[in-house]
């Protein structure tokens, strides 16, 4: 996909967004200026989810009108590796699919372009209309099954296609949108298997980062706001090794996760990470498990 495609939808994506997703908080000067909003929002709420019922013949365009793309514009969206995604691999990949998905798009996405909730949303308007997502019933697979709201089919919607980054910040797009979660993971993943020089596999730091959703987000959610130290390649294998570990795997709590992000930090204050061996940084998480 090309970044002047991306660039250019990026603010009719920002604006439509905040015209279908309601905040109380943004309008609470008066109250019925707020449930004039709010009326607002759910009218057009409604026309999106009217559009998604209609299929990909019906939200493929509408999807293009919201981006301010053409009608018949080219899109070059990543290819999916498989011919169409089932409603239960496209809402919770499982982790063969992860992997998959992850060596297929190796080559053909960025890390700037898969931080980017607009690339995942292009990218869905081009799978939308190829008819590879889901078979007959687009709006339970990106919207959800049982007796939801309108506001929160929307906001699903709008999770799993590419993130809500004004209500949920910028992780929104590394743990909603689940073809970029995907993504990432087997990114880091490769990573780990790099800097660790193959003693932690691909495939076990995966599956480490696909097991816990909740560690998943709180290590991204560290790296982007809080502890950037993290993002330091042989301290975040660091912390992978741990989630790995056969004793924790599946069962490391998020406050966990934090601990070792936290220690590693105090590390970093006092040395070079770059220049620490592996058993100083070894150490430092050591003392960070529960005892």
């Amino acid at each position: 996909m090309r970044n002047e495609t991306v660039d250019r939808a990026e603010a009719p994506f920002s604006a439509w967004q905040r015209e279908i997703v309601f905040k109380a908080k943004d309008h609470c000067h008066r109250a019925d200026e707020g449930r004039s909003v709010q009326e607002e929002v759910g009218a057009r709420q409604e026309k999106l989810l009217t559009a998604v019922r209609g299929g990909p013949p019906a939200f493929g365009p509408y999807l293009r009108r919201r981006l301010g793309l053409d009608a018949k514009a080219s899109i070059q969206a990543p290819v999916l590796p498989r011919p169409a995604l089932t409603e239960k691999e496209y809402a919770n990949p499982p982790l063969e699919l992860e992997v998959e998905l992850g060596r297929a798009w190796a080559g053909e996405i960025t890390p700037s372009q898969a931080s980017k909730p607009v690339f995942w949303l292009l990218a869905h308007v081009e799978w939308i209309e190829q008819g590879r997502l889901g078979v007959g019933n687009l709006r339970d697979i990106l919207t959800g099954t049982g007796n939801l709201t309108r506001e929160q089919r929307t906001r699903n919607l709008l999770r799993r296609t590419g993130g809500i980054p004004h209500v949920r910040g910028k992780t929104s797009v590394f743990s909603d949108c689940t073809l970029a979660r995907a993504w990432w993971r087997h990114r880091l993943a490769v990573d780990v298997a790099r800097v660790t020089n193959g003693t932690i596999s691909e495939r076990r730091a995966h599956r480490a980062l696909h097991a816990n959703r909740p560690s998943w987000e709180q290590l991204v959610m560290l790296s982007l706001r809080r502890l950037t130290v993290i993002n330091q390649p042989r301290a975040r294998a660091a912390i992978i090794r741990e989630m790995a570990h056969p004793q924790m795997y599946r069962k490391i709590q998020k406050d966990q996760v934090s601990a070792m992000a936290v220690a590693l930090a105090r590390l970093g204050l006092r040395h070079s990470l770059d220049h620490l061996g592996d058993d100083d940084i070894a150490r430092a998480l050591a003392r960070a498990r529960p005892s």
